[in-house]
């Protein structure tokens, strides 16, 4: 089968490859993958600066079909259209995954980064990890969903918003953009996202297009002001740090209210940031910091989905076979894309 393989550590080093289909063991499945969306960490695998174990295939935003059923396999068929969370190999039986968070097994392997992924035809994956796609949802839409479980599981299950809440999303990638779509749809009476001059050419017209109540390029608006302004000088509820910038996490704990919450989700390119400490402090501010998903995201991204209350179509710009990889790629880093979804 054809697939997307970062063969090597370092700059580069991805190439189209004729690779073996993979076994499928023991309560696992096939998946003939119909899409794979495009992240920003295939983007940092292409240029060397996201931990992976080469040779191997990247994509993790996938949607497909069961084409095999693996030994002990009964609760899925042939035919079948999934997703799947990302927990590949985690172990079942420490403490995180015995509390419904194998997102932090210490033996999960997530495929696209240290097992194989789904820029490619087929992957196998285990079965208990599965959601079924709504009748609703084409393939390339449910492709949308392991992003917006991101968003669902750092933003609703780690930081949480309630009704009435002025959210402030630093940070118009696509989590960025289907974050402030969800906090609306959760009750959020103000919501305001950022970006900067480049998402001036898909992301913040998207935002717009979705009807964010406030969308600031912080290059030409005075960010801080504007808060100011909505909140009565007290700050936002809740900010939730999307861009991975390191000026913007340190803003992040300026923003927030008096005992307001900040959520980190954004990965910033360095090890270490300095945060204002004693400002948080005396706030007395809530700090989640959230990676990966976990079930309940994956159903909540999937339930507003079908319900319409968030169209995944809304996101997407580009579908491109997987044959042009490399345009997706170019277009994802350009700015010119929101999503740009791939079809094997």
């Amino acid at each position: 089968m054809r697939a997307l393989v970062k063969t090597a550590n370092g700059q580069g080093n991805l190439e189209l490859r004729d690779v073996p289909v993979p076994p499928v063991e023991s309560g696992e499945v096939l998946i003939h993958v119909r899409a794979c969306g495009i992240c920003g960490s295939d983007l940092r695998i292409q240029d060397g600066q996201h931990p992976c174990t080469p040779p191997v295939v990247i994509g993790h935003e996938f949607a497909g079909e069961i084409a095999e059923l693996g030994a002990g396999v009964s609760t899925w068929a042939v035919g079948d259209r999934v997703v799947s969370e990302q927990h590949f190999k985690a172990c079942g039986h420490c403490r995180q995954c015995l509390t419904g968070n194998a997102f932090a097994c210490m033996s999960k392997r997530a495929p696209g980064y240290f097992s194989d992924g789904a820029f490619a035809e087929f992957i196998s994956a285990p079965a208990w990890l599965l959601h079924r796609i709504p009748d609703n949802l084409n393939f390339v839409e449910a492709a949308f969903t392991e992003p917006s479980a991101v968003a669902a599981h750092g933003m609703l299950d780690r930081t949480g918003i309630n009704p009435g809440d002025v959210v402030l999303i630093l940070g118009c990638g696509p989590i960025g953009l289907v974050a402030a779509k969800m906090a609306q749809t959760v009750g959020a009476s103000t919501v305001i996202i950022t970006g900067i001059d480049r998402d001036e050419i898909a992301r913040l017209p998207k935002a717009r297009e979705l009807c964010i109540e406030h969308v600031v390029n912080i290059m030409k608006e005075d960010l801080e002001g504007l808060v100011n302004r909505l909140t009565h000088g007290e700050g936002a509820d809740v900010v939730i740090e999307l861009s991975g910038a390191v000026p913007a996490i340190s803003q992040s704990f300026q923003l927030a209210r008096r005992l307001g919450r900040v959520g980190m989700i954004g990965q910033p390119p360095v090890e270490e940031v300095k945060i204002p400490y004693r400002q948080a402090m005396f706030r007395a501010l809530t700090v989640s910091f959230s990676y990966s998903s976990k079930f309940t995201s994956w159903e909540r991204a999937l339930s507003l989905f079908e319900r319409g209350a968030i169209k995944p179509s809304q996101f997407i710009t580009h579908v491109l076979p997987l044959e042009e990889w490399s345009r997706g790629f170019n277009l994802s880093r350009s700015g010119e894309a929101v999503k740009v979804v791939l079809e094997p």
